[in-house]
């Protein structure tokens, strides 16, 4: 890690690959391309679950990471929610608010900093994360079995599915 011109650490950019034949090891293009892939194959794994899962929860991807990450952590600072989450503090702000008014979580303001916002489960939140959380790794698990060879790693076997869904 170094420091970037900002005062933040960064990560350093990991050496080219020389391995020939594996997709993307090739500076430059085909680094690009494979990460291209693996953004879609998150993606198409992302908007299944929550076609097959989530949407009947009234949730998104975002909320029931929210209502997961606050269950997980309680009780938990908004900021640090955003930064696991890896989406913007306002994203948190308008999940969590839904959230609340859903029951499904509360907010407290600390005394000792009224700038912060801690959240955390109620007791139907905390119920609807574990049911939703054993639906999600029941679907994935049926997703990717589906597919799967007894020797296929689980992003091999998204992106064939992904391949076949846009055919």
């Amino acid at each position: 890690m170094s420091e970037n011109p900002s005062g933040g650490a960064h990560l350093a950019a990991p050496a080219a690959s020389a391995t020939p034949g594996i997709a993307g090891a090739d500076a430059g293009p085909g680094r690009l391309d494979h990460l291209t892939q693996l953004c879609r194959t998150a993606n198409f794994a992302r908007r299944h679950l929550e076609a097959t899962v989530l949407y009947d929860a009234h949730l998104t991807w975002t909320s029931y990471d929210v209502l997961h990450l606050s269950v997980m952590h309680r009780p938990v600072d908004t900021g640090v929610v955003a930064a696991l989450a890896h989406v913007s503090k306002g994203s948190v702000t308008r999940s969590a608010t839904a959230l609340i008014r859903r029951g499904l979580l509360r907010r407290s303001i600390p005394s000792t900093d009224r700038r912060r916002s801690l959240l955390a489960p109620t007791a139907a939140g905390w119920a609807l994360n574990q049911q939703l959380r054993a639906q999600l790794i029941t679907e994935l698990n049926t997703l990717l079995d589906a597919a799967s060879g007894a020797e296929r790693h689980d992003i091999a076997v998204l992106r064939q599915l992904i391949t076949a869904h846009q055919q």
